[in-house]
C-alpha cells in the first residue's frame, strides 16, 4: 500500500470513528436504534457444524458450506408456503433465510438435495427430513 493510499485509509477511518462516537450514549444506544441480530464466529461455528453433520447423515459428496448464503430473519417472516410464515426457507440456489436456529437442518436438507439431486423436495417426502435434521 503506498503512503497515499495508507493517509487515505487512516483518513477515512478516524472520520468513521468520530461518526460512530458520536451516536448514543455510553451506556445505551440511540433510542431509534433498529433492533438486530448479534452474530459473531461462534454462530458461524455452529452453521458450519450442523452443515457438517446434515452432510455425513445425508452420505452426499456434493455441496458446500462456504458455498451458501444466509440471511437471519424475524423469527416468523413472510414466505410463498405458509401465510403464518416461515421460520427458515432455502431459495434456489444457495440462499437459505432463517429466522430460527432449529429450522436450520430442515433448510440445509433442501440445498444438499437440490445440489445432489436437482429436487429440493419442497413437498417433503425424503426421509432425510427425518433422519438427519433432528
Amino acid at each position: 500500500m503506498s503512503f497515499l493510499q495508507k493517509r487515505i485509509f487512516c483518513g477515512l477511518g478516524l472520520a468513521i470513528l468520530s461518526a460512530l462516537l458520536g451516536c448514543g450514549s455510553q451506556t445505551q444506544a440511540a433510542s431509534n436504534s433498529p433492533q438486530g441480530v448479534f452474530i459473531d464466529s461462534k454462530t458461524i461455528s455452529f452453521f458450519q457444524a450442523q452443515f457438517d453433520e446434515v452432510k455425513a447423515c445425508s452420505q452426499f459428496s456434493k455441496g458446500s458450506f462456504s458455498d451458501l448464503s444466509v440471511i437471519m430473519m424475524p423469527p416468523s417472516f413472510p414466505c410463498p408456503y405458509y401465510s403464518s410464515g416461515c421460520s427458515g426457507e432455502y431459495a434456489y440456489p444457495n440462499l437459505v433465510k432463517i429466522g430460527q436456529f432449529g429450522s436450520w437442518k430442515h433448510e440445509v436438507i433442501h440445498y444438499l438435495l437440490n445440489v445432489n439431486t436437482g429436487d429440493p423436495d419442497t413437498d417433503h417426502k425424503s426421509s432425510l427430513f427425518q433422519t438427519c435434521a433432528i
